[in-house]
């Protein structure tokens, strides 16, 4: 099997000889000049009072230039790629296939196989729904509130696994802390709610419920990431990623469960919470682990990083998001309120994003030095 698979001269992942793109990095293996990183360099001086909004690119502390285009997070969805890039996705982040420091691929990510995994949760739940609605099979109906709730957060799970560029973390991991991530963090809400007890969701109740269900993510987030192996701001993300997914599902389920009696109600809840899921546990989640990441860096977990001023920033952010999300604020018969807090989250994860490929560039750097 060796000899049908090739380095990929931009990440050193591999690759099959028939892949026209790198399954990693989602390049098309071409070997950069060694020339271009002295012309990089000597562009450092320019356009550094910019914004991202005025010019999407960000530069690490030695002056390497990551470009950040929003296209390259959709753009390998729509081609069409083999068996084998998917393979080689899949064995990502096992001991044999890490990449090592120097070799971690610091490019924009190019994700793609979250849009499959997507697709195939979707036609399974056309084909339950098709077995309910049309065949009258009740037994269709636990399949229904299972596949439904986990079609949209594990699909956006498989998305944050793809970004991470270390690629040090494999997917049974990644599943593992989905699963016992999630019912960690219902468990732990559950032992805070005894403590403040909320009787309306009105705004002080949605206060409340904000800060206690992040604590509650976050504890469970600062224990995956308690070691000094967990270095990376976009293991953070994934690892917070993964907790608010398991979070996210089992509390639609529950929803599904106790309101979705008739199969109108059950698919309009479905619809309505994953089209949610892309503005709240999960972003929620995935930005407190990375702010924990980016302070603690390669140091074991302490109780200052968890005080750290730019990690509260982060974290109080989070909580505020929360907050107004279940706040009774209603404008017009849309959810803007929700749209504009989702949009924000999602600059905020962009920004998160960008911080760890120029963690990783500056690191690859270090170690070439």
């Amino acid at each position: 099997m060796e000899k049908n698979m090739k380095d990929c001269k931009s990440c050193k992942g591999k690759a099959s000889d028939s892949s026209k793109t790198c399954g990693s990095c989602g390049s098309n293996g071409t070997l950069p000049s060694q020339n271009g990183n002295d012309s990089v360099l000597n562009k450092q001086a320019e356009n550094n009072s910019e914004s991202f909004l005025d010019n999407p690119r960000t530069l690490t502390p030695r002056g390497i230039a990551i470009k950040l285009k929003l296209t390259d997070l959709i753009v390998n969805v729509f081609k069409k790629h083999t068996p084998e890039e998917r393979e080689n996705t899949f064995i990502c982040g096992t001991a044999l296939t890490s990449p090592k420091e120097n070799e971690i691929c610091s490019k924009w990510p190019k994700p793609w196989l979250y849009s499959r995994v997507f697709i195939l949760f979707a036609l399974t739940f056309l084909g339950l729904v098709a077995l309910l609605g049309v065949f009258k099979n009740i037994l269709a109906y636990p399949g229904i509130v299972f596949i439904g709730a986990l079609m949209i957060p594990f699909s956006l799970l498989v998305f944050f696994w793809e970004v991470n560029a270390p690629r040090n973390i494999n997917i049974f991991d990644v599943v593992k802390i989905f699963f016992l991530g999630g019912i960690s963090s219902l468990l732990m809400t559950m032992i805070l709610d005894t403590v403040v007890s909320i009787s309306d969701v009105d705004y002080y109740g949605a206060v409340i419920i904000g800060i206690t269900e992040e604590m509650a993510k976050f504890i469970v987030v600062a224990y995956f990431l308690r070691g000094s192996e967990r270095k990376y701001i976009l293991n953070g993300l994934l690892f917070g990623a993964a907790i608010g997914s398991g979070f996210a599902v089992f509390e639609t389920a529950g929803y599904i469960f106790a309101y979705g009696s008739e199969i109108h109600e059950m698919i309009s809840i479905i619809y309505t919470r994953g089209i949610f899921a892309f503005g709240g546990h999960i972003v929620w989640a995935a930005i407190s682990g990375a702010a924990l990441a980016m302070v603690k860096e390669d140091n074991r977990l302490k109780i200052k990083y968890i005080f750290n001023i730019k990690f509260l920033k982060y974290f109080v952010t989070v909580i505020v998001l929360h907050a107004i999300w279940d706040m009774p604020i209603y404008i017009g018969d849309l959810p803007y309120v929700q749209i504009v807090l989702t949009i924000t989250a999602w600059i905020i994860i962009l920004m998160l994003i960008s911080a760890g490929l120029k963690q990783i560039s500056s690191l690859t750097f270090a170690q070439r030095a």
